[in-house]
């Protein structure tokens, strides 16, 4: 009787030896979790840091492109620009004498 007792003695401890390491095991389990979250949310962080940074980059290279090219097409119209007032000018006196002929009949020079 006395083994008996002995053996449901050392039952009992070991039943709570391994309750108490699955409770500990369940508190690191815990533990590791809230550290991964933890982690995952300063990476989820440092993703949109950096994703908004490299969009700025990005905005901010397309930004000037377009200036640039804003910037030459204005160059190149006012350069037509010039051209055409060039070639109206040259053709203005015999516009103007066209019209003096035809209008008033007058011949010039």
């Amino acid at each position: 009787m006395v083994m008996a007792v002995e053996a449901l003695k050392e039952i009992r401890e070991a039943e709570e030896e391994a309750r108490k390491q699955v409770e500990e095991a369940k508190e690191e389990a815990a533990e590791m979790m809230r550290e991964a979250e933890a982690e995952l949310k300063k990476l989820e962080a440092e993703a949109s840091e950096e994703m908004e940074k490299r969009a700025k980059e990005i905005a901010e290279k397309y930004t000037k492109e377009g200036e640039d090219e804003g910037e030459a097409i204005l160059r190149e119209a006012k350069e037509e620009a010039e051209k055409l007032r060039a070639i109206a000018e040259s053709r203005l006196e015999n516009a103007v004498d066209a019209v003096l002929i035809r209008i008033l009949g007058l011949k010039v020079k």
